[in-house]
């Protein structure tokens, strides 16, 4: 009687010993590898920025991302060696005469070894359509709307539903039409939007690359790849636990979705956000920020900008704070009850990161109360 746990994916005459193989299943593209008479299977995009690892080398049991260098053990799907922290799914496999099968749902690798997965529902593929696209006067920043249910053309049943996710997570953009970028054609994004909205939303700047000039001039109504959730970036359970939000510049977006999120379902936790910017135009998502504030009174947010820049009041009339996010005002906002207790969350460029950190140390804040997600800008 057939095993319905597997499906036929590939015929051992497609792969040599020592080769990769790309195959598809479901939306998920997965890469064979046959070592020492056996074949594995594992998923074939990066889980660091979505790197192809079917066009990567094969070493040992070790395969290497051609992008950024990431390699993954095969057996188990960790991460053996940096830049990416995440470890990739794998899969069951078993021969019936030439035929290459492999188990519908990830598996453990044959050392027992199960990998840490993200918060969420594991990741999907789906089609998304963009819906707006809208630039941030005064700054290099757009925000882009996306209609949250897959609308990929032949979707079945399980494929054909909205994109699920936890509040503070992110997603891999496959927007299509990219060529020449160092960094490839598919980035991934903080979703920006709150799983109560009815839409995906990212924000990002704007930079002189291939991916980003096309993501800025994509058309209304086109529909690009997303593959995710992604990412441990989100709010703890305990909710007797203050949430301290350090954010800087684009870093705020993470922070919207779990503001807007803990506010639409009023969420009994303390959170209080400070968030840097260069100047009031750059604020991102402030006008909505201040009305979440009426709708919600567990909710703080405390603004600072470190440069006169535009802005839509005098210089004078600017009623927020001045200068970087410092000791002396985290101390002057937060009780000694809320310094000893809270969860701390700082996201921002690799620069802003590191100030946050030396920072926290200097509150003798233990690392186990600091959560990091940094934006490189690329």
């Amino acid at each position: 009687m057939p095993d319905d746990r597997y499906i036929t994916i590939a015929n051992k005459k497609d792969l040599n010993e020592g080769g990769l193989l790309k195959v598809e299943h479901n939306g998920k593209q997965i890469v064979l590898s046959m070592i020492n008479g056996k074949i594995y299977a594992i998923d074939s995009i990066c889980s660091h920025e979505g790197g192809p690892l079917e066009e990567g080398t094969l070493d040992g049991y070790e395969i290497e991302c051609p992008w950024h260098g990431s390699r993954f053990d095969v057996r188990t799907g960790e991460v053996t060696n940096p830049p990416a922290d995440t470890p990739q799914s794998i899969y069951e496999v078993k021969m019936e005469a030439n035929d290459i099968l492999i188990s519908k749902t990830a598996a453990q690798g044959e050392n027992e070894v199960k990998p840490e997965v993200s918060v969420g529902r594991g990741t999907s593929a789906f089609e998304l359509r963009l819906l707006e696209k809208k630039k941030v006067e005064g700054t290099d920043m757009m925000s882009f709307t996306f209609s949250k249910k897959n609308e990929q053309e032949g979707a079945n049943n399980n494929n054909n539903k909205s994109m699920d996710y936890t509040a503070g997570q992110y997603a891999y953009f496959d927007i299509g039409g990219v060529s020449n970028d160092p960094k490839g054609p598919v980035r991934h994004f903080t979703i920006a939007s709150s799983p109560t909205e009815d839409f995906i939303m990212i924000s990002t700047r704007i930079r002189d690359t291939p991916y980003k000039k096309r993501l800025s001039s994509l058309e209304q109504g086109i529909k690009v790849k997303v593959r995710g959730p992604e990412g441990k970036f989100v709010l703890h359970t305990d909710h007797s636990k203050p949430a301290v939000f350090l954010s800087g510049g684009i870093g705020v977006t993470p922070f919207r979705s779990m503001i807007k999120h803990s506010t639409d379902k009023q969420l009994p936790i303390k959170i209080i956000m400070f968030d840097s910017n260069r100047d009031e135009a750059n604020i991102l998502y402030k006008e909505e920020f201040d009305e979440w504030l009426k709708a919600n009174e567990n909710l703080d947010i405390i603004y600072t900008i470190s440069e006169e820049g535009q802005s839509s009041s005098p210089a004078n009339e600017w009623k927020g704070e001045r200068g970087r996010i410092s000791k002396e005002m985290l101390t002057r906002y937060l009780s000694n009850e809320d310094l000893g207790n809270s969860i701390y969350y700082t996201c921002g460029p690799p620069g802003m990161i590191k100030a946050m950190q030396t920072l926290l140390q200097d509150l003798q804040i233990s690392k186990e109360r600091i959560k990091i997600e940094e934006f490189t800008g690329y």
